[in-house]
């Protein structure tokens, strides 16, 4: 048996232990009357595109965002109200709404999703990965559309651990477009995900 096996041994032998997070409380530096402001503000200054709304108005916001990027093809997750029927009539020639290979959501020119948090504090989208939720539908499609509400942001990022408390396989932070300055220290957007990113809050 050779060094490497030796390593691989112990390590399987080893008993899992799940070690409890320390408790954390919310340590908000802001009032509720500021956390929109707040993240619209951050969102904004790293090149998120923010659109104050209301619901029954969401339909015509998605609807003139894909005009304006003259979108053809889009994935949507599935919400679980009534913006799933009412996204099945957005002016574009192709929907998708189930998960399929990633090599047919890397053809998307859209995506159009919800999230779980939002950070008020550095302007970030927060997803949860499950089974329910396809990462690559966020990551890959040039416009990434969010819908999310108010009551989904929070101050700071500790915040999150204090309100996480259902499994899920990990978190996914977008803090605007995808960006680069690898090349000659210039910065080009969407190298390593969308070019753009909208957020509707309602």
């Amino acid at each position: 048996m050779n060094a490497r096996d030796q390593i691989f041994k112990v390590l399987k032998g080893r008993k899992k232990e799940n070690f409890p997070l320390p408790e954390i409380k919310s340590i908000s530096a802001f009032q509720k009357f500021d956390l929109v402001e707040k993240f619209k503000v951050e969102f904004e200054s790293v090149g998120g595109i923010f659109v104050g709304s209301k619901f029954e108005k969401v339909f015509d916001d998605v609807s003139k965002i894909i005009n304006d990027e003259k979108i053809d093809k889009i994935f949507i997750e599935n919400f679980g109200n009534e913006l799933d029927n009412l996204f099945k009539n957005l002016p574009a020639k192709r929907i998708m709404t189930q998960p399929h290979s990633v090599k047919q959501i890397a053809e998307i020119d859209a995506s159009i999703t919800g999230c779980d948090f939002l950070i008020a504090e550095t302007g970030t989208i927060v997803l949860k990965h499950t089974s329910n939720r396809f990462k690559s539908g966020a990551l890959l499609p040039r416009v990434h559309i969010v819908i999310a509400n108010e009551g989904q942001i929070l101050g700071t990022l500790e915040e999150i651990f204090y309100q996480i408390d259902e499994k899920f396989d990990s978190l996914l932070f977008i803090t605007g477009p995808s960006r680069t300055a690898d090349i000659e220290k210039v910065i080009v957007k969407g190298v390593h995900g969308p070019q753009k990113v909208y957020l509707i809050l309602t």
